[in-house]
């Protein structure tokens, strides 16, 4: 109830409440009384838009806001100006790789898995003994990888010599290049492990 209502104003509203039960026919056998149709009146026409106001000037605009320049920071500053002296240097020349494009008789050998350093010297260890392997240079390892550089010597390709038997490896080529070759190794002792 609001402040300014009075008690016959709540009296009249509560005369006003419609009984519902009635209108939907529950309890009698009369059918419920439809509301009288509404007069719908048209709607009203809308407004006439003002004239706009003709501007022979620029149009005016909100006003933009301006950023106010923060205090001099000294660290700031100085980073900023080393940053844009670091700009304008000529970057320096790369440095030349000392690695080359494998020799006569020489060929790349990637070799994975080889989760460990220790598994890295075994397979070099039982590569050393493939007929026809010479001189081997270790390129890289990293992340199980190893890539060597191997001088061969030999009747077959050395993807053939490979297969056919590194001592305690079983060895399948992946992939095969002029000038490198990229096997998975597995060593023998794993494939005993159960699993």
């Amino acid at each position: 109830m609001a402040k300014g209502d009075s008690k016959d104003d709540k009296k009249r509203r509560e005369a006003e409440v419609v009984d519902l039960s009635s209108r939907i026919g529950v309890g009698s056998d009369k059918p419920a009384k439809l509301p009288p149709p509404r007069e719908k009146s048209p709607p009203p026409p809308p407004p006439e838009p003002p004239e706009a106001p003709r501007h022979d000037a620029a149009i005016p605009s909100a006003p933009k806001p301006r950023l106010v320049p923060a205090k001099p920071d000294r660290e700031q500053g100085a980073l900023i100006r080393k940053a844009l002296v670091e700009e304008s240097v000529k970057p320096q020349p790369a440095i030349p790789s000392p690695r080359g494009a494998p020799g006569p008789g020489e060929i790349d050998l990637v070799a994975t898995p080889l989760p460990t350093p220790d598994d890295w010297h075994r397979f070099e260890l039982a590569l050393r003994r493939v007929p026809g392997v010479g001189t081997l240079r270790t390129e890289y390892y990293r992340h199980g990888v190893l890539k060597v550089r191997v001088a061969y010597q030999g009747r077959d390709r050395l993807a053939t010599a490979l297969r056919e038997g590194v001592p305690g490896y079983r060895v399948r080529v992946i992939g095969e290049d002029r000038a490198t070759l990229q096997i998975l190794v597995t060593s023998e002792s794993e494939e005993r492990r159960p699993s």
